[in-house]
């Protein structure tokens, strides 16, 4: 990764930092899990009551919720009061007003919205922040209640052994309730109910279909194999969009099966052999090490490693385990990734060069921010899905600006607009097998801030980028290496809580030492503040 992308990406963690063993989320991976799915009743989620006592107005957890005596129905009115504000503020009416509000920020106030939101719906009060200022604050409302439900349970017809029509009137005399999800797929059903496990079935068992949310026929769709190419599924396992994929190839061709983790392509296998895929070759290996092996390919699929931010229904302790930190790293490998999967398609192909990408996530950093960054470090450009349905992608998210055609040609599917899981769907189309020299430099505000926690935290961090050690027993001075030798060479003044951290290094006259200085401040105007500034003679 030369130093030009390492400008644009963002970060100061090298991809090379991230394990192999990274820890992800596969929309497939919960589809395979629904083998004996039976549609549940609507009271077995309201089984589960958190009782705390009265006298216990708040109690901190590990994760970052809140737990607190006050009754739900209380919780529940004062968020629509605080949503209802906040609505009437944006469309400028004066009629609503609230004079504990009144004098707040914005801000102010979505901070304590996420603390009623965690207390209601169990998320930890960094994402729910996150989440109301990706939505606006009704539409994150509708996103939280919508992840207080499952979605309906869809398949996937397997056209190389049956019609959708015939295995719907079979599934339907073994005690199955089913209907086409919809004019957008000839493949896929919904299941009502079931008086039999969906994952038992003669029908299921000889190949006849596969359990496979409806979200994520849209990938392979967009992809839009051909029969007789060469296309690689980047992460495969356990297999659902692959066999969509050979399936669509009609078994013609070479399909190349990846996935990391070894352990899954036992599924991966499995699900070929039942589903009748033959053209298959199934890969246990890093995405990012590929390209030493494969031939140039006509098209690839990349559904890549996430957060899960969509799948929160299906699993509910992502409310609690991710972060933003989190978001960022799967950001970085996803860059990684989508990169080695570009460089692999043969821009040349008669009938290919697409790349198509997604996640079953909903956060900005793994999906828009990730097509931001492949379209200024190579040569490709956005093209139409071919299939109109979600919603348009972000064209900006806080101070981030994008390329215009992400949002004309990206998809974003919601829980509670289309009740289905949240994915994220993008389709390159790979212009020239050159990779650019000179890569135009992102002059947008980025993250060139490190949020930190205390001095000896931002200290190491910042350190880290500049090549200093740190001297483990005094961590105020700087040592620095030069010659095989430990010199100490200035020491770190100034407060011990710094939100932000900095740097900026400053050539002297001849004859005169450089400067480093560090700023603890946030804005620009504070930075011209020279009472502000720190520094560190070298």
């Amino acid at each position: 990764m030369s130093n030009e992308e390492k400008d644009i990406l963002g970060s100061d963690v090298d991809s090379n930092e991230i394990q192999d063993g990274f820890s992800d989320i596969d929309s497939d991976e919960y589809d395979s899990e629904n083998i004996n799915y039976k549609v549940p009743d609507n009271d077995t989620f309201n089984d589960v009551d958190i009782n705390v006592k009265q006298d216990e107005d708040n109690i901190s957890s590990p994760y970052g919720l809140r737990i607190t005596g006050e009754d739900l129905e209380t919780i529940k009115t004062r968020i629509k009061t605080t949503v209802n504000f906040l609505e009437s503020r944006l469309n400028d009416n004066t009629s609503n007003s609230n004079l504990k509000y009144a004098e707040l920020s914005r801000s102010e106030i979505l901070s304590k919205l996420a603390d009623d939101v965690s207390l209601l719906y169990g998320y930890n009060v960094e994402l729910a922040e996150y989440l109301l200022n990706l939505f606006s604050p009704k539409e994150a409302i509708e996103f939280f209640d919508a992840n207080e439900n499952q979605r309906p349970l869809t398949i996937r017809t397997n056209m190389l052994k049956t019609r959708r029509r015939d295995l719907a009137h079979k599934l339907i005399s073994r005690g199955a309730n089913v209907d086409p999800v919809g004019e957008w797929t000839k493949v896929g059903l919904i299941v009502y109910s079931s008086s039999v496990p969906i994952g038992a079935t003669p029908e299921y068992l000889s190949g006849h279909y596969i359990i496979q949310s409806a979200s994520s026929l849209i990938p392979v769709m967009a992809l839009a194999p051909q029969p007789g190419e060469k296309i690689l599924d980047m992460a495969a396992a356990p297999g659902g969009k692959t066999t969509y994929i050979g399936q669509l190839m009609k078994n013609s061709g070479i399909l190349y099966a990846n996935d990391l983790r070894r352990d899954r392509c036992t599924a991966l296998i499995a699900n070929l052999h039942r589903m009748g895929i033959c053209n298959s070759v199934v890969i246990n290996m890093d995405g990012k090490e590929l390209g030493k092996y494969l031939p140039k390919l006509d098209r690839i699929l990349l559904d890549a490693p996430c957060t899960g931010l969509g799948i929160i229904s299906r699993d509910p302790s992502v409310k609690v385990k991710r972060t933003i930190k989190e978001l960022n790293e799967h950001s970085l490998l996803q860059k990684e990734l989508l990169k080695s999967a570009i460089d692999m398609i043969d821009a040349n192909s008669k009938t290919g060069g697409f790349v198509v990408y997604s996640t079953c996530s909903i956060s900005f950093e793994e999906n828009e921010a990730v097509v931001d960054y492949i379209l200024k470090v190579r040569n490709v450009k956005l093209v139409p899905l071919g299939i109109e349905i979600g919603s348009p992608g972000l064209s900006k998210f806080r101070e981030n600006r994008l390329n215009p055609t992400i949002s004309k040609y990206s998809r974003r599917i919601y829980p509670h607009k289309n009740n289905m899981d949240g994915f994220f769907v993008a389709k390159f189309k790979k212009i020239s097998n050159d990779i650019p020299k000179n890569i135009k430099r992102d002059r947008n505000k980025t993250n060139k801030h490190v949020k930190t926690w205390g001095k000896e935290r931002w200290t190491e961090r910042m350190l880290s980028q500049i090549s200093l050690d740190i001297d483990e027993n005094k961590k105020n001075n700087i040592h620095v290496t030069l010659d095989n030798k430990s010199r100490k060479i200035g020491q770190i003044h100034g407060t011990s809580q710094c939100s932000k951290v900095s740097t900026k290094r400053s050539r002297n006259k001849p004859g005169k030492r450089d400067r480093m200085t560090l700023f603890s401040n946030k804005t620009k105007e504070d930075i011209n503040s020279p009472k502000k500034q720190k520094i560190v003679k070298v």
